[in-house]
């Protein structure tokens, strides 16, 4: 190669390198002004995001403050404040053979074989919000009492008198009262399993009346039990640990005739199906032998052309208590749910049969 020809080449690969170098200036200029812009959009876009957030949940506090200061006011006496209020988003509803207040367990463990289910909301609480309490096999269950007949008394009861405490009356909050300042109550419930497509959990040993609107699950831990980490004990009064349940419950032949009719009928599902006959079964004698009877008609005996009757599902029961201790089951029959008249989901009447 001569002198000139490389001199030649020299100018030509300068060129191109400062064109080169140019054109990289040139394009890492373009980028970095188009990351600068796309980052001032997408900052725009959070802080927009952001605001946007923010007026909705003002708009919802608001909505909220509106609601609770109408309850305020509602509920104020002689010019009490209301400090703290809580609103709370029902997060599903119990579905449960219990259809009245009458008959429904005073505690589920006394009921062993009662099932029911929280039917959930999922707009509220998704199917995800209990992944893993399956691995526990008890639940507390924070709901309201739906069904109390004095939600519009402006007074509050600050003493009861509970059904088996001989009529000594205590406070409130010293009883399991769905009367109380503030309708809450706590339930504690066995788990049974998940339905993650028919959104349930379902649950045995409730005390728990059908439509109870539910707020609140968490599982039960060790520490929940008095005396499982030391030697103290759980204390309460007599009239609570007494053991009054009636020692016999029977059914007669009709009456065992008919529950097995009702439930080929499908008249307790789907919480009961046909092969759960023994199941249904023994859930009533659980409820029975706690004497779901109002509490003046206690320890009377009582002829079979006059039973009680006690509503579990869309079954009609009708016992008596032949002599001190023992029940025994001498009716069932239908009930057309409906047909009735419902208050917040408690059928109020039906063919004079529901009162």
């Amino acid at each position: 190669m001569t002198g000139s020809n490389l001199h030649t080449t020299i100018i030509v690969l300068s060129s191109s390198c400062f064109l080169a170098i140019g054109a990289y200036s040139y394009h890492k200029k373009k980028l970095q002004e188009v990351t600068s812009k796309l980052t001032r959009l997408r900052e725009a876009e959070r802080k927009g995001r952001i605001k946007a957030e923010i007026q909705v949940r003002s708009a919802i506090k608001n909505d909220e403050d509106k609601r609770i200061a109408a309850s305020s006011a509602f509920y104020a006496q002689e010019g009490d404040v209301e400090e703290n209020p809580l609103l709370l988003r029902c997060i599903g509803t119990i579905v449960s053979p219990f259809t009245k207040r009458m008959g429904t367990p005073r505690q589920g463990a006394l009921a062993p074989h009662a099932k029911g289910y929280v039917d959930l909301n999922a707009s509220i609480a998704p199917m995800e919000t209990l992944s893993g309490i399956e691995n526990y096999s008890h639940a507390w269950i924070i709901f309201t009492f739906h069904a109390n007949t004095d939600v519009q008394s402006r007074s509050v009861k600050t003493k009861v008198k509970p059904p088996r405490a001989g009529g000594i009356k205590v406070g409130s909050m010293a009883t399991r009262s769905p009367h109380r300042p503030n309708n809450i109550g706590l339930s504690l419930v066995k788990i049974t399993g998940i339905d993650h497509k028919k959104k349930r959990l379902h649950i045995a040993a409730l005390d728990l009346v059908n439509g109870t609107p539910v707020y609140d699950i968490k599982p039960v831990v060790p520490w929940d039990i008095p005396g499982h980490f030391d030697a103290e004990e759980l204390i309460v009064p007599s009239w609570v640990s007494q053991d009054d349940a009636l020692s016999k419950v029977s059914f007669t032949t009709e009456a065992e005739d008919q529950l097995n009719f009702l439930v080929k009928r499908l008249k307790l599902a789907p919480l009961y199906e046909i092969e759960d006959l023994d199941d249904a079964k023994l859930a009533v004698k659980e409820i029975l032998s706690q004497d779901p009877r109002a509490a003046k008609s206690r320890g009377k005996v009582g002829i079979v052309s006059d039973p009680y009757t006690v509503t579990f599902g869309q079954i009609l029961i009708y016992f008596v208590v032949v002599k001190k201790g023992t029940i025994q089951v001498v009716g069932m029959k239908e009930l057309k749910l409906d047909d009735a008249t419902f208050v917040d989901g408690i059928p109020l009447a039906h063919d004079g049969t529901m009162s």
